[in-house]
């Protein structure tokens, strides 16, 4: 989409697109993720310091076109997209130094529970279950914490039985009174991989269960 340009102080500006900006930010934070914590904290930093140059740009062109002209309304905005993604990232960066680093035979089961209204649900118990023929094995149980997230480590040993390569599974969670709030028994995770993510929402229906892989037969 061609963009009209300003001419501030004899030098040509193109008026800022808001959609492509947050997609640029977006973009950029996905990269950011993808690299660790260490990543996260230094995009944080960098935000914080555009954030501050945005500041001084609005203040000095303030004084001269005043509080109301575009060019000032855009680059507050601009501050203040930086200065909220700052602490949305350093939020992140606390989020990912508490994940827990898988060592070998280890598998995880994690997510986020919130709340029908879309907020984190913390103090909530959630219970990782193996489904077996006979009796359902638990895996391992943890609390969320104040962000809803939550993380159960487990080892190979805990699932494997004969003739059951992958583990089959299912969450539970509990309130502080021990009263079941979600359950996806009948949703069981087939064939589940080394790491999966649950997204929990105590107010939305159950996920569709993943179909179990036929048997091949034997020629």
């Amino acid at each position: 989409m061609e963009q009209n340009s300003k001419v501030i102080g004899g030098i040509p500006v193109p008026a800022v697109d808001p959609t492509q900006l947050q997609d640029a930010m977006l973009n950029i934070v996905k990269q950011a993720a993808a690299n660790g914590a260490p990543a996260l904290d230094t995009f944080a930093q960098i935000q914080q310091r555009r954030a501050a140059r945005m500041t001084d740009a609005a203040r000095l062109l303030g004084a001269k076109l005043g509080q109301t002209a575009p060019i000032v309304v855009a680059a507050q905005a601009m501050a203040q997209t930086s200065s909220d993604l700052a602490v949305h990232l350093t939020t992140q960066t606390a989020r990912v130094d508490r994940f827990p680093k898988l060592h070998p035979n280890e598998w995880i089961v994690y997510g986020t529970v919130v709340d029908a209204q879309g907020k984190p649900a913390g103090g909530l118990t959630v219970r990782v279950f193996d489904r077996d023929r006979k009796y359902d094995d638990l895996l391992g149980e943890t609390e969320t914490d104040e962000n809803g997230d939550f993380s159960v480590v487990y080892h190979e040993r805990d699932f494997k039985e004969t003739g059951e390569a992958l583990p089959d599974l299912y969450v539970m969670v509990a309130n502080a009174s021990g009263e079941t709030v979600y359950s996806s028994i009948d949703s069981i995770r087939y064939e589940a991989g080394r790491s999966e993510y649950f997204a929990i929402n105590l107010g939305s229906t159950k996920p569709k269960a993943r179909r179990k892989k036929a048997a091949k037969k034997a020629p």
